[in-house]
């Protein structure tokens, strides 16, 4: 068997979690080392149980050349600490995954990313939030991060893919899956320009309930900063930014109605710590200090977006913002016509710059 046939040997191992895993990575020294130790020394081993003893030994019955080959042809690509383009930031949390599959590309250590988390069942302010934020990281070249759960996770990914920027997605089961299936719009536009599916899990393992808390430390471990939209405080939420405290990493919060429940825990953060979200260059401005590459995207940005508008387009934008004006209110403040201003919107419209939430309400869209 070749190395990398021995860490698929690995990674097929049923129930045995990141932590086990590693700890018998230790003691062994490698993947090649478990599959050839003898049932006598497994049982020496306090922390394998009868279970994994029989997962070591009966999955050394496969052809893993074959396994290999039938993992290649479905597109996926994997990756162990071994290999060099291992993302560096999952090599310093605490519970390391020992391999990934993927399908894309990874993300790069020199670009920033930013995990977006929260509520399943996320209100229209949450949503609007949600992309006004990931389309705005994405457009100076953020990579947005997220679970592509239903709610804030999903929203996060379509923000920042529709505007042509990048988005990991760390899955619960096995990359060939797309989980939950209403986001099969998202799943499929993963694996291409430059955004990726990650997991842990091995191809056709199914989404099971205690696979998703232990993901949820890849999400927050591939991210410089994290930011949660709209979570209860009882919310599975909570199991990321505990890891990515854990981990270091600064979080950030947008504030809700007091006593709306849905808010409650990201109020909650704020009044605990957490940085206070009201607009991305929030996020922006910190990361800035890390990375050139942001000072540089956010010149070109600001270049094209200025020569694309002309001025009556212009003073239309800057008079929206992410609460719905009314056009004739719109009208008045920029002292555009009606019948011209409505022209104008629409342009603006197909520029994918502003929405239409209501008849004949406005908002900025990113």
């Amino acid at each position: 068997m070749t190395k990398r046939e021995y860490w698929l040997y690995l990674a097929r191992i049923k129930g045995l979690e990141a932590g086990r895993r590693n700890i018998l990575l230790d003691i062994f020294g490698g993947p090649e080392e478990i599959y050839k130790a003898s049932e006598h020394t497994l049982r020496g081993i306090p922390l394998l149980e009868d279970y994994h003893i029989h997962q070591i030994l009966s999955g050394r019955n496969m052809d893993y050349e074959r396994e290999a080959e039938r993992i290649d042809s479905l597109g996926i690509s994997f990756v162990t600490t071994e290999d060099k383009d291992f993302p560096d930031r999952l090599r310093q949390i605490p519970d390391s995954p020992a391999f990934l599959f993927y399908k894309g590309k990874l993300p790069e250590e020199t670009s920033p990313a930013v995990a977006i988390i929260g509520s399943r069942k996320c209100s229209f302010y949450g949503r609007e939030m949600c992309i006004r934020f990931s389309r705005r990281l994405s457009e100076v070249g953020i990579i947005i991060v997220s679970g592509m759960a239903a709610g804030v996770d999903g929203f996060a990914h379509r923000g920042a893919l529709d505007t042509g920027g990048r988005s990991v997605a760390v899955l619960g089961c096995g990359v060939d899956i797309c989980y939950p299936s209403t986001n099969k719009d998202i799943y499929d536009k993963l694996g291409s320009n430059g955004s990726s599916i990650i997991s842990e899990y091995y191809p056709q393992d199914p989404p099971l309930p205690y696979n998703f808390p232990q993901r949820n430390r890849i999400i927050s471990g591939l991210s410089d900063l994290l930011l949660v939209i709209e979570a209860g405080r009882k919310s599975g939420t909570f199991i990321t930014v505990d890891h990515a405290l854990e981990q270091g990493k600064e979080i950030f919060a947008i504030p809700g109605r007091v006593g709306d429940s849905v808010s409650d825990g990201c109020n909650s953060l704020i009044k605990n710590g957490a940085h206070l979200a009201t607009e991305p260059e929030d996020l922006i401005n910190e990361l800035k200090n890390r990375f050139e590459v942001l000072l540089k995207a956010e010149k070109a940005l600001k270049k094209r977006k200025k020569s694309n508008l002309s001025d009556e387009e212009k003073k239309i934008y800057d008079n929206l913002s992410y609460h719905p004006v009314q056009i004739d209110e719109l009208s008045g403040k920029t002292g555009i016509p009606g019948g011209k201003i409505s022209a104008l919107l629409i342009g603006l419209e197909m520029k994918e710059l502003i929405e239409e939430v209501g008849k004949n309400q406005y908002i900025r869209k990113g």
